[in-house]
């Protein structure tokens, strides 16, 4: 096993930014104006949907990349026994558990706001699990509402492991690390192809699977990294542009053409990965007390925040009509008190530990000198 690599703080901050970012995008869907649903679907709004398309092209896309980057740090020193132990912990498991706790709660809004649903939760709770459809939930069935992407990563993390063992059984030495920026940017070509294997509801497992393994085999290169850190400014124009076209497209023009925001909305995808790969290599390796915050609970984060955006927007609006402060409301209150379920959540975890390491001490003496916890 290779040596404990250095840690690439940079790429824990592009993480937890691209999980905050979840918290406005999600608050802006009450508003899109292409009519896809939502637990609570407000009215169309041309402004807030040119938001969500101006960061909705790479801001997942980003995050299986991310993925992807950290299973090959991770690799360097687990087995794969290890790996694939750590991502049923990390990823199956808390999504068993949000299929019972948090995705309940979503669809319970979605069926009494869309549907008009007057019973309780609880009575609710059976429909959950006996009400198959589209799995969205917005009519009050099952769903994995946001805790798909945790479904999707541990599937494609566990295709990956496969890969990677058959790569290095017959390709041992296969290195990217020397590829140019042109292939580079040629790699834009192989997401509208990958798009189409095994699309479910709009959400493609082959594509996050090819960007998760650029991720893996291409962007975890130092060297690839600081090829495309020099053309940060160059990607990051290019990446606004075609986000803006992206939105125009889709949300502007009269009769959105399909050719046109699809090539858009790729495009965005690559180059707005690649400009923050190289914009975060450069400026935001940082680790602190508030990045290191941030990191700790970003996946507290992505686990309770949309269920607090929908709660507010829910219950205020029958309060408030006007969308900048509704908006507001939901993204602001949605964030405090996503953090305040985070410390708690965090409080508890802390005492389970204090009572597991008090059962473990008083089945056994307690060696002098270790009886602190720390």
């Amino acid at each position: 096993m290779e040596n404990k690599p250095e840690r690439k703080y940079y790429i824990d901050n592009l993480r937890w930014a691209c999980i905050l970012l979840l918290i406005p995008f999600h608050a802006a869907m009450a508003w899109n104006s292409w009519g896809e649903g939502n637990y609570v679907w407000i009215q169309g709004n041309r402004f807030l949907s040119s938001f969500i398309l101006l960061i909705s092209p790479w801001y997942m896309p980003l995050m299986f990349v991310i993925a992807g980057i950290s299973a090959r740090m991770a690799m360097k020193r687990r087995t794969y026994k290890e790996f694939t132990g750590e991502r049923i912990r990390k990823l199956f498991l808390p999504l068993a558990a949000g299929l019972l706790t948090i995705a309940p709660i979503m669809s319970y809004v979605g069926d009494c706001y869309n549907n008009g649903y007057s019973g309780n939760f609880f009575s609710h709770y059976f429909t959950y699990f006996t009400k198959i459809t589209t799995l969205n939930g917005y009519d009050g069935g099952f769903t994995p509402a946001h805790l798909w992407f945790l479904l999707y990563l541990f599937i494609i993390s566990m295709v990956g492991l496969g890969i990677t063992a058959l790569q290095k059984k017959f390709l041992p030495n296969a290195n990217f690390s020397k590829t140019g920026m042109a292939v580079i940017l040629l790699m834009a070509l192989t997401l509208p192809v990958a798009n189409l294997l095994l699309d479910i509801g709009g959400k493609s497992v082959g594509y996050f699977l090819v960007l998760y393994l650029l991720g893996y085999y291409l962007l975890a290169e130092d060297a690839v990294i600081d090829r495309i850190a020099r053309y940060k400014a160059v990607l990051a124009s290019l990446a606004l542009g075609f986000s803006i076209l992206c939105a125009y497209f889709y949300v502007w023009m009269p009769e959105p053409i399909e050719v046109l925001w699809k090539s858009a909305l790729f495009l965005s995808c690559w180059f707005g990965i690649l400009a923050l790969l190289g914009v975060g290599k450069k400026y935001f390796n940082q680790n602190n007390r508030v990045t290191r915050y941030l990191s700790s609970c970003s996946f507290s984060i992505y686990l309770f925040h949309f269920v607090w955006v929908i709660a507010i927007q829910y219950y205020t609006l029958r309060y408030i009509s006007n969308t900048a402060v509704l908006f507001l409301i939901s993204v602001i209150g949605g964030f405090l008190l996503t953090l305040i379920t985070c410390e708690i959540a965090v409080h508890i975890k802390k005492i389970w530990n204090i009572i597991i390491l008090k059962n473990k001490h008083s089945k056994s003496p307690i060696p002098e000198g270790r009886g602190d916890i720390s």
